[in-house]
């Protein structure tokens, strides 16, 4: 764990980062093309592609991998999602490179009626979600484990542009070769999400993650988003903050990551 003072001095870099960035996207924001955006349509999606690079900085050695995730919203309060990591040896401390483990998850939202745009997260609501070992353990792209992960939440909706999102997740691993590579934690989050005009949004996520096993430890992260939608289809992410918990693809491994960063394109599509 790293001391106060370097972690208030990690949180300021990462605000003054998070203001140029605010900064950008308003620029941005006025300077794209002044025809006015069909809220209604922006607001109804039921398909997303995103594409995204994450960068961890560990105690083992700087990480990048790339992410590939589909979101699905058959109906105002369900949604599914299938997460694939990308990992290659150049970039991260994998010997090989290839795809990783694989995340699907299932929402339920029945406080509130969800869409498939660029803002809302793939873990929402009620739900449950499962890590499936489509990577190879020899390259270090996977874990070679089954993760079981039961989610309890709600969305608070506050106004028309404001959103309160509380979470409680469960990870437990299974079919291990032996008893002492399994582990269990939890994830306790507390989202607030402002998006205004369809077309900008501000996500800060506090969470609490609690390892049971196979270590006894507790760790607090800071995340914050920015994003902004340059048109109905197209949308981008940029995610700051102070992580100390292993990635969610692979939550037994990394545990010592101090700082993290992920830009992410999103490609809203249409019914």
């Amino acid at each position: 764990m790293v001391s106060f003072g370097k972690q208030f001095r990690e949180s300021k870099t990462a605000f003054c980062l998070g203001c140029a960035v605010l900064s950008f996207f308003l620029v941005c924001d006025v300077a794209a093309d002044e025809e006015s955006t069909d809220s209604a349509e922006l607001d109804s999606p039921r398909h997303r592609i995103d594409f995204g690079v994450q960068w961890y900085d560990a105690a083992e050695g700087d990480s990048v991998t790339g992410s590939l995730n589909y979101s699905w919203v058959p109906l105002d309060h369900h949604a599914f999602a299938a997460t694939v990591l990308l990992v290659g040896s150049d970039l991260s401390n994998a010997v090989g490179s290839g795809v990783g483990d694989t995340r699907l998850q299932y929402s339920w939202v029945p406080s509130a009626p969800i869409t498939a745009s660029a803002w809302v997260p793939n873990t929402l609501g009620m739900g449950f979600g499962l890590i499936v070992p489509t990577g190879d353990v020899g390259k270090g792209t996977g874990a070679d484990r089954w993760v079981a992960i039961p989610t309890l939440g709600w969305v608070f909706l506050i106004g028309e542009s404001f959103s309160i999102l509380p979470s409680l997740q469960y990870f437990h691993s299974f079919g291990e070769d032996s008893a002492a590579q399994d582990f269990s934690s939890a994830n306790l989050e507390l989202g607030f999400l402002w998006v205004w005009s369809s077309r900008f949004w501000i996500n800060f996520t506090p969470s609490v993650f609690r390892d049971f096993r196979p270590i006894d430890d507790t760790n607090v992260d800071l995340l914050l988003t920015f994003g902004t939608q340059f048109s109905k289809v197209l949308g981008a992410s940029l995610t700051l903050g102070n992580i100390e918990r292993p990635p969610n693809q692979n939550p037994g491994l990394a545990r010592d990551s101090d700082s993290f960063a992920e830009i992410t394109l999103h490609f809203v599509l249409p019914r």
